[in-house]
């Protein structure tokens, strides 16, 4: 079989016979061209579909040396004892320039007294959370709470929830999404009929953030409502022909993963456009997405594979695409995507020095990807094996090899409940990062949770 035969996809051989040449030749399956979310691909004991599909393919070696980390400052930007204020990532991130940043939060009364104070979730602290919206005029130095907004209120009834949500024949507002001070949110909320699934829905604001539209637009998946869908705040794609966006939408099902949406109309609908990645093994799931377009026109796809506890004896270790950070790659605006590459589990000596062990969780969570100025893609991303913190990486050729990791920051806290960082690059080519960190000396009843900032350049 020549290599011309084997790297077509599935769109243009027919899914039968490319899972049969996938079997055959060993190839790794094009799993970003899958058409909808249903099921796993492949029949029972067909080798693209067992675990070991998740260690064919390794991260790329040799590893670039890592940069050079300088001028760190830690910041809080909202810390109260008696609030949880945590993932970032589910909130809002936009730079405007001329230091002014906004970041949203999740933040929630919490005694941290019982073990559910600090739940997730469902009757956890997210049922008892407003998303609060922060502004920084000085590059994230201060945050001054006259500049804060309320942008959606999860405790309302639910009377008020469906009033807000179902809208019929609401006029909507007219809206430049390609506007430099046009910024989105992502929501999700509980209704009782739901259980845990959320309702995912977008707001929109011209303002930068201090307005916001009455009427939601509701993202739904084509295979209807019970397909478990949510956003986080990772930037829309805004492509070159100046009306497409797109976006990433995690499907929360374990065999699943990042499903791409697109809209033409300004954010008004969104419609599904492909699966970028899935975990054809049925074994865990890829999720955290963040899209990124690159001068050339590719748009990449970052996510973090996740493994289920059932299928997984060992989720300290990080093996080809099981528990890794993986990049995906599109050059037909998110229409196909290649197989999916880890860009991570080989370069974690910088944690060694720190007491490096298994304890914790998952090693890495909530990557964050950003483009760079200087044409560098950094990825931060949460640690939560111990020692807990904030890392990354970098790549200087366009996401093909990536450096060892470094740490921006570590310890300073008690438990591995951290991360979902987001970040933005200023004018002088300072990075600024927000995450949720904990208080040290604390349990994981007890540790306050409280949003961080972290400023630092790379050399």
């Amino acid at each position: 079989m020549s290599n011309k035969q084997t790297n077509r996809s599935e769109h243009e051989i027919g899914r039968r016979e490319f899972l049969a040449r996938t079997a055959m030749g060993g190839a790794a399956l094009a799993i970003g061209s899958l058409p909808t979310s249903r099921g796993v691909a492949g029949a029972e004991g067909d080798p693209a579909t067992r675990p070991e599909w998740l260690r064919q393919c390794q991260q790329r070696t040799p590893l670039a040396p890592p940069p050079l980390v300088s001028q760190v400052r830690h910041s809080r930007l909202c810390y109260d004892p008696g609030r949880y204020c945590g993932h970032p990532r589910q909130g809002i991130i936009q730079y405007f320039g001329n230091g002014e940043i906004i970041v949203g939060h999740n933040h929630a009364p919490c005694e941290y007294k019982k073990a559910g104070d600090a739940r997730h979730g469902l009757g956890g602290y997210h049922s008892r959370a407003k998303l609060l919206l922060q502004r920084s005029l000085d590059g994230g130095q201060t945050w001054p709470e006259d500049q804060n907004v309320v942008v959606y209120d999860e405790t309302i009834s639910t009377e008020a929830k469906r009033a807000f949500l179902y809208q019929k024949d609401a006029p909507r507002d007219e809206c430049d999404m390609f506007h430099p001070e046009s910024v989105f949110f992502f929501g999700r909320t509980f209704l009782p009929d739901r259980g845990e699934k959320e309702v995912c829905f977008a707001l929109r604001s011209v303002d930068k953030g201090r307005t916001w539209e009455k009427t939601p637009t509701i993202i739904e998946h084509p295979d209807g409502a019970d397909v478990h869908l949510h956003k986080d705040c990772y930037p829309v794609v805004r492509m070159p022909d100046g009306k497409t966006l797109l976006a990433d939408v995690p499907i929360k099902v374990h065999g699943e993963g990042v499903a791409i949406f697109a809209s033409t109309d300004n954010g008004l609908t969104w419609q599904y456009r492909s699966n970028a990645v899935k975990d054809i093994s049925g074994t865990g799931r890829f999720t955290y997405p963040g899209l990124l377009l690159l001068p050339n026109g590719e748009v990449q796809c970052y996510s973090l594979h996740i493994s289920r506890k059932a299928d997984c004896h060992d989720h300290w270790k990080v093996d080809g695409l099981k528990d890794a950070i993986c990049v995906c790659r599109s050059t037909d605006g998110g229409h196909t995507w290649s197989d999916p590459a880890p860009i991570v589990g080989k370069g974690m000596d910088c944690w060694t020095p720190l007491g490096d062990r298994a304890e914790g969780s998952n090693v890495y969570r909530s990557p964050w990807p950003l483009l760079l100025a200087d044409g560098r893609i950094l990825v931060l991303f949460g640690r939560r094996r111990f020692p807990y913190g904030i890392g990354g990486t970098v790549s200087e050729d366009g996401g093909t090899t990536w450096s060892k990791e470094f740490v921006i920051r570590a310890g300073q806290c008690s438990v591995p409940d951290l991360g979902y960082p987001v970040a933005c690059q200023l004018e002088d080519g300072s990075i600024f990062t927000a995450y949720y960190y904990n208080t040290p000396g604390g349990t994981s009843k007890t540790a306050v949770r409280y949003i961080a900032g972290t400023s630092f350049r790379l050399g």
